[in-house]
């Protein structure tokens, strides 16, 4: 399993796609913020909530990334990875909690 997961990391192509992502996410998370629903009362709360659910993903992303640190010191390539996969999976939470808190509520 090492061996996929350095290969993966040392990747440039997993590297754009990685970011590419992490743009659309982001991208996502600013048009509900700025739409029509995003704007009301309930939409701030709805925002608040998911950043609060995200912050807390981040806390425990970034503690996993520090264990990780030495493996991914070998090569600038997989540490660039490394911190984009833990900013594209902070985003993804933050996403994935405004949809869910958008049905739920």
């Amino acid at each position: 399993m090492i061996e996929w997961l350095a290969a993966l990391f040392d990747n440039r192509v997993f590297m754009k796609t990685n970011a590419w992502l992490g743009f659309l996410f982001l991208g996502y998370f600013i048009y509900f913020y700025f739409s029509k629903e995003g704007r009301d009362e309930r939409g701030r709360q709805l925002v608040a909530t998911a950043s609060l659910i995200a912050f807390v993903m981040l806390f425990f992303l970034l503690n996993i990334f520090a264990y990780c640190v030495p493996w991914c010191m070998d090569n600038v390539v997989r540490m660039a990875n490394g911190l984009q996969t833990v900013y594209t999976l902070f985003l993804l939470t933050a996403d994935i909690a405004l949809l869910v808190l958008r049905k739920v509520k």
